[in-house]
């Protein structure tokens, strides 16, 4: 060999662009050592220091045979480097988590760097184990082998780990001794970047709890692959770093079945199939929870799973039945790690919405239960929803997982004073039921709109500003409307429970809700008595008896329609008898009495008139008509029915508009007036569209379908029919919706079998 070892050293150095001192740096050995390879002063270096040299200097297998032999004076192959095999063993019964495991996989296979994928979700999603799962089942694709430390970032058990801690480990397990290890935090997160460049390693970083305990711990430029997993979603090492974000939910109902069922056996799980449904409904998906109710069954074999599940039955103790006796088998502990991290605001507005009785929430709702403004509220859900406590399933609209949920409701019992809790809950219940109201008065356009009074302090209710925003507000809120009015109902708030099914009446009928305005309206007659309200009553009776009419119960109806006739007739309640007597044109009409039902309809008619309700008396005006083309009496049902349309058409009533643009459409169809006719239907179509009534459009359709049947038209009355078809089938009306398949079938018939 030519060269001396000092000026073979010296060679590589400066063929890598590297000072001693940035050599030293990035490789961890000493100033000295190195200036004492390059002046022949230090002749018999650890091979361990030579090998890091190498490494810093990125030198080929070539070059660094010629080195060792220089530096050693004779022929030597450079030492093997270490191959670390960290990972702990994989989960033995993963289920499921087909999608996400695809997601990690396109997410190694880029080809621009390292590849950083974060999992995501709330404690006991299982996270950990998507990650081991991929992580074995692709170990191949690393010969350079696999790191993995757990950071603790919510362990119920101790503090995070210092990043400084981990990185020791991961160098000391690619070969670095402790004697080599520089000092300084920086100069081992650099020597580990450095041992990490050119490497194909995956590296798996569990239970992080931010980006800033995670960077240090990145390689740089290589071939690696990184997994992350944590409750927070890093939103910084998605945006500082290009990480693909790999959220977890809940287990699919499938897949939950057969994680337990692979737990506990398919010969026990067949034999109490009905424990097992219980189970895994008092889980809720939740891996966690299926593996605590696992480990609790299968130690105790000879119990019956019945007996779990009746210890999970009661929600007020669910959580003390999943504790399986240790710190990550107790999904209490583990709740309680993301809950210690929160702020003081994140915790209360936490154990608010753990108690509320409402499945999901938006902003403004949230806003009211806590008394904040809006942008304060939507700002703390941000922060419960990076930390993975309350989901957003689409925009705007907040969740808490069930289990969450009871521990939220337990913290809130703890650490929130009764009082708070009980305002919170009034200002929850005064943002529905005063909302609701402003969207019915936008429907109602002025009558008979109940007086609400003023919410609780602290509660800003929304204003719907035009007849689509209250239509899809109560449609987004219906669930949640019923639930709070049951809440109220058991409080005893009897005025809040009456008006808010007065408030949901008129949405109920435009979208066929009938049996659910049937159960509303029961439970408001019970307030309404309660309190002794004769004029509350006299409403909600008559509501009643139209949803029982429209439900098919005339008798019960026509029951209920005369308390409420005879009840205003005795105090005086002018207006709620007018409408009284319009649904007993209805009663009427189903009994098919049209002479009665026009006597009702113009009792309506001079009532209305009498209290200045222009627009009412219209529309009674329309409903004479109604009965009398009902009658054969077309000519008086035209002028009845043009007269109301007209009367609506001055005052931009499009609410009644279109019921009398509906009985023109139905005179001229009668009368063999087709083109007429469907002027009148096509001009309801976009009006019954305007004012969210689904129910009655889809009628409307059903009369252009047989009009254009009745001009030979099957094309465009097949087209009205199907359209109507998918309505029906939408708002569950089976009758309806049969009567129209069979027309259609009809249709499809070849003449001659007509």
């Amino acid at each position: 060999m030519d060269d001396r070892p000092s000026t073979t050293f010296r060679r590589f150095r400066h063929h890598a662009g590297l000072t001693q001192e940035a050599l030293a740096e990035r490789s961890g050995v000493s100033v000295r050592t190195i200036r004492g390879l390059e002046t022949g002063t230090r002749r018999n270096p650890q091979r361990s220091s030579l090998q890091l040299l190498a490494d810093a200097m990125e030198l080929s297998d070539g070059d660094r045979a010629e080195l060792v032999a220089a530096v050693f004076t004779g022929p030597a192959e450079p030492p093997p480097r270490p191959v670390p095999r960290q990972l702990p063993p994989p989960p033995r019964r993963f289920t499921g988590r087909d999608r996400e495991l695809a997601e990690l996989t396109r997410a190694a296979a880029g080809d621009d760097g390292v590849a950083i994928s974060a999992i995501g979700g709330a404690g006991g999603i299982g996270k950990t184990w998507l990650a081991l799962h991929w992580a074995h089942r692709n170990a191949d694709g690393f010969p350079d082998g696999q790191l993995y430390a757990n950071l603790r970032g919510f362990d119920a058990s101790g503090t995070p780990a210092r990043p400084e801690a981990v990185v020791r480990g991961f160098l000391e397990a690619l070969g670095v001794p402790p004697s080599s290890l520089p000092l300084a935090a920086e100069a081992r997160y650099g020597l580990f970047r450095s041992l990490t460049a050119g490497r194909r390693l995956l590296i798996v970083l569990d239970n992080a709890r931010d980006t800033a305990q995670l960077v240090p711990l990145l390689p740089g430029r290589s071939a690696c692959v990184v997994l992350v997993t944590s409750r927070n979603r890093l939103a910084g090492l998605v945006a500082s770093h290009g990480a693909t974000t790999v959220g977890l939910d809940v287990l699919a109902p499938g897949d939950a079945r057969r994680l337990l069922i692979r737990h506990v056996g398919r010969t026990r799980a067949d034999r109490e199939a009905g424990a097992v449904a219980e189970l895994l409904d008092h889980c809720s998906g939740l891996p966690l929870a299926l593996g605590i109710v696992a480990a609790r069954a299968t130690g105790n074999p000879g119990f019956p799973l019945q007996t779990l599940a009746d210890e999970l039955h009661d929600t007020t103790a669910r959580l003390d039945g999943f504790d399986a006796g240790e710190l990550n088998a107790n999904l209490r502990a583990v709740f309680s790690a993301s809950y210690g991290v929160l702020d003081p605001d994140a915790r209360r507005l936490f154990g608010l919405l753990g108690p509320a009785p409402v499945p999901e929430v938006g902003v403004p709702a949230v806003a009211g239960l806590a008394g904040w403004p809006a942008a304060k509220a939507g700002q703390v859900l941000r922060v419960l929803e990076n930390a993975h406590l309350v989901g957003q399933p689409r925009p705007g609209r907040y969740r808490m997982h069930d289990l969450i949920g009871l521990y939220a409701t337990e913290r809130a019992r703890a650490d929130l004073p009764d009082g708070e809790r009980t305002a919170a809950l009034d200002r929850l219940v005064d943002h529905y039921v005063h909302t609701a109201i402003a969207a019915d008065r936008v429907l109602r356009e002025r009558t008979e709109v109940v007086d609400p009074g003023s919410p609780a302090e602290g509660c800003v209710p929304e204003s719907p500003p035009d007849v689509g925003a209250a239509m899809a507000w109560l449609a987004t809120e219906h669930d949640a409307l019923l639930a709070i009015q049951a809440v109220a109902a058991a409080q005893g708030k009897h005025a809040r429970v009456w008006r808010l099914a007065q408030a949901l009446a008129i949405f109920h009928w435009r979208r066929g809700l009938f049996a659910e305005d049937l159960v509303s309206s029961r439970r408001a007659l019970a307030a309404a008595e309660e309190l002794g309200d004769a004029a509350a009553t006299a409403i909600i009776v008559r509501n009643l008896g139209y949803d029982l009419l429209r439900l098919g119960d005339r008798e019960q109806a026509a029951a209920y329609l005369e308390q409420a006739r005879r009840t205003n007739e005795e105090h005086g309640f002018t207006e709620a008898l007018a409408h009284t007597y319009g649904v007993l044109t209805h009663l009427a009409e189903l009994g098919a009495d049209h002479r009665t039902a026009i006597g009702y309809a113009l009792k309506a008619a001079r009532l209305f008139r009498s209290i200045g309700q222009a627009n009412d008396e219209a529309n009674a005006l329309n409903a004479m008509g109604w009965h009398h083309a009902m009658l054969g009496e077309f000519e008086s049902a035209r002028e009845y029915c043009t007269a109301a349309l007209d009367m609506l058409v001055r005052r931009g009533d499009r609410r009644y508009e279109v019921c009398a643009l509906h009985s023109l459409g139905y005179i001229a169809k009668r009368t063999g007036r087709y083109a007429e006719a469907l002027r009148y239907f096509r001009r309801s179509i976009p009006v019954y569209h305007d004012i969210g009534d689904e129910f009655a459009e889809a009628n409307a359709q059903v009369d252009i379908a047989e009009v254009h049947a009745a001009t030979a038209d099957p094309v465009a009355a097949e087209t009205a029919w199907r359209t109507a078809l998918a309505m029906f089938e939408t708002q569950n009306r089976t009758a309806d919706a049969r009567r129209v398949r069979a027309r259609l079938t009809a249709l499809e018939r070849p003449p001659a079998l007509r």
